[in-house]
């Protein structure tokens, strides 16, 4: 039989060590992770991806000096350290592999698993202490492992590995989990050296884990907690030694909040929503119990990425949130008359609320999301996985019940696994994300933004229209923030239909809200030099400059400026300086070669178009320019190579209509071909 007496172990003869029990842990963590999350590892960029990675020039390093280095700590603002670890840790991705996705997902996944690893270890030996030994000597292990697998592989915590920038809440997680299980050797320690040690560690795990992720600011009230409730137990005289080092923990959370948190404008920052800071306070009580729902009733119909929820107005509107703040109110209270006699049952649902307590406050956050369970969850299965293993013991003596009972938690363990499976092939494809979004919740506008964006990837325009329009007719963003978003996307797509009177007010409206957005400033610059107002864009594009100088689109829009406004020493100069800073920018080599070929200096607007063109060996511009300039100086061999490129490049499209459709807005090219002169050249030059 498999009992308590017996530790559990499966009716073989087999006895495991110890270290061969942490490494079946590890083992079958690993394999069955792998497998439920095997999908996901070429998942697509989602959503806030794109700002915080792909399109953010600050982690985009191409070497590792403390310039690079610095501007990673400090995100995207540029202001105050920001997330500087996860930050630094998409940089070193960056460094390595690009924008290619795998790098990203493989990472990603070591985190979770490592978390997971943690997780066990920290439960396992926690059983393990002097005031719960009695009680768990014999399930300490299968209730570690059976809580760590319903945390690990729960499709709620899917957004937290396969959605790119949810690695930071995957890091805090996985340094918060590594902060606790040091604290917990160190303090169980026999020899001084060891303990300082282990210490060591626990303070540099809970700055790693601050520095991934704000949220994890509660970790030193966790600590605290933790070492009252089950190391040193709790007792009048308990109490009162902790209550006096509690400011301790307090002074780490306001040290932390003043490093990541501009509280000045905290009321201000709420004009970008649609609710106040007191409906977020109402609102939050009545998430934290959806969440607790979704945890336990993960299946995929009821999960998705965003979550349309009535605010809450008062306290009787909707009636739910009244009786929310109260049932919260309750189960806390009720944790802490159980501290002394459920010591283990106490802390769980503690940490849960705790660890909540940062993203569910008065802070300007979006109201829902499913990542910020990834820490508070962590213990939220350890009662149900103790219960599952009472109910295995209790029935120990009929065994078919008990098999019953172990075939269900095989069942529940499968199920899990295979609803993160199935999630993850929503989630990894951005299509599919937003097409299941809209569909469960269509009335929210974000959804149908983001699918719009998904279209215009697949080249269905009238489709991406359709949902354009959508989002912008329910007019239900959460926020002018969100709008705005709307407002460029929209902007983008009357641009590339050529609509440039009817882009830029809508570029214009999207830049008052997010005037960091400098996809936003780059077209409507490009708007004014199509309407051949240069003075106008230069100002526009300088003023961007003073705030963002690294950025390579304004660096080109700024070189494009001068050779229109005919200033070549000017643009030669300033290509000059791009390529002292990024000597692989091929972008100035382009400008160089047209001042060159201003100047008359036709041997050197070659040779500069030929190491542009190493960069990129098909580009269209580059092709033509070297035609012209080969026929000028009546250079016959890499004519006839460049005109046999031409008529690789062109296909069976005529001359006219490839040009036409590749060099329609003339102000944005670096120079703009002639088409009576290629033509005349092609002719003079066939066989």
């Amino acid at each position: 039989m498999i009992s308590q007496e017996n530790g559990f172990a499966l009716p073989f003869k087999l006895k495991f060590r110890l270290d061969y029990q942490y490494a079946f842990a590890g083992i079958s963590l690993f394999i069955f992770l792998l497998i439920i999350y095997s999908n996901s590892f070429y998942g697509d960029w989602h959503f806030d991806d794109f700002l915080n990675i792909v399109d953010n020039p600050y982690i985009q390093i191409k070497s590792f000096s403390w310039e690079n280095i610095k501007n990673c700590l400090y995100g995207l603002a540029q202001e105050r350290l920001s997330r500087p670890l996860s930050f630094l840790s998409f940089a070193v991705n960056y460094y390595f592999d690009g924008t290619n996705v795998f790098g990203y997902h493989v990472i990603n996944f070591a985190i979770h698993y490592l978390a997971a690893l943690f997780l066990f270890l920290f439960i396992y030996n926690t059983l393990k202490l002097p005031l719960l030994r009695d009680k768990y000597n014999y399930t300490a292990y299968p209730i570690a492992l059976l809580a760590t697998f319903f945390w690990a592989i729960n499709p709620v915590l899917v957004t937290s590995v396969t959605y790119i920038v949810q690695r930071m809440t995957a890091l805090a997680g996985l340094f918060y989990i590594m902060s606790m299980y040091f604290y917990l050797k160190g303090r169980t320690a026999q020899k001084f050296n060891h303990c300082v040690f282990f210490f060591i560690l626990c303070a540099l795990a809970g700055l790693a884990s601050v520095f991934s992720k704000e949220n994890a600011a509660m970790l030193p009230v966790g600590i605290l907690l933790y070492d009252l409730l089950l190391i040193q137990g709790v007792s009048k005289d308990s109490i009162k030694k902790y209550v006096k080092i509690f400011f301790f923990p307090v002074t780490i959370i306001i040290i932390t909040g003043f490093i990541y948190v501009d509280f000045s404008t905290i009321f201000d920052d709420y004009k970008m929503r649609d609710f106040t800071m007191v409906q977020r306070l109402l609102t939050e009580p009545r998430v934290i119990i959806f969440y607790l729902s979704l945890l336990f009733f993960p299946i995929n119909s009821r999960l998705t990425l965003l979550y349309d929820i009535d605010v809450s107005r008062f306290l009787f509107q909707p009636w739910t949130t009244l009786p929310a703040i109260l049932l919260i109110l309750t189960v806390i209270g009720f944790a802490f008359y159980l501290a002394k006699k459920r010591p283990l049952l106490s802390f769980c649902i503690i940490f849960y609320f705790l660890n909540h307590l940062i993203e569910g406050s008065f802070f300007n956050l979006e109201l829902i999301f499913e990542h910020r369970n990834y820490i508070p969850a962590m213990l939220l299965f350890v009662p149900p996985a103790q219960l599952c293993i009472f109910a295995l013991d209790f029935f120990s003596d009929k065994k078919s019940i008990q098999f019953a009972c172990a075939v269900g938690i095989i069942i529940i363990i499968a199920g899990m696994g295979n609803m993160t499976y199935l999630r993850n092939a929503i989630v990894a494809d951005d299509f599919r994300l937003w097409l299941d979004n809209s569909e469960k919740y269509p009335q929210l506008s974000r959804p149908h933004s983001n699918l719009g964006n998904a279209y215009i990837i697949k080249n269905q325009r009238d489709k991406a229209l359709f949902e354009y329009e959508k989002a912008m007719s329910l007019n239900n963003f959460g926020g002018i923030y969100a709008r705005a978003v709307q407002e460029h996307n929209l902007g983008l797509y009357k641009f590339v239909d050529g609509k440039y009177d009817t882009a830029l007010p809508y570029f214009e409206s999207s830049q008052k809200i997010l005037p960091f957005y400098i996809s936003n400033t780059v077209h409507i610059v490009k708007i004014h030099m199509l309407r051949n107002e240069f003075s106008l864009a230069h100002t526009i594009v300088k003023s961007a400059l003073g705030k963002y100088p690294h950025n390579s689109e304004l660096n080109e829009l700024f070189c494009l400026i001068l050779l229109r406004e005919n200033d070549f020493s000017a643009a030669e100069l300033y290509a000059k300086s791009i390529l002292q800073n990024n000597s692989a920018e091929p972008f100035p080599l382009a400008v160089l070669a047209q001042t060159s070929r201003h100047k008359g200096n036709l041997s050197a607007a070659i040779s500069l178009w030929k190491r542009y063109q190493y960069f990129s060996p098909n580009n269209r511009l580059a092709n033509l320019a070297l035609i012209e300039l080969y026929a000028a100086i009546n250079d016959q061999g890499p004519l006839k190579q460049e005109l046999a490129k031409l008529f690789c490049l062109r296909g069976n499209k005529s001359l006219f209509v490839y040009m036409n459709e590749n060099f329609r807005q003339r102000n944005l090219q670096i120079f703009f071909p002639d088409y009576n002169l290629i033509k005349k050249i092609v002719n003079n030059n066939r066989l």
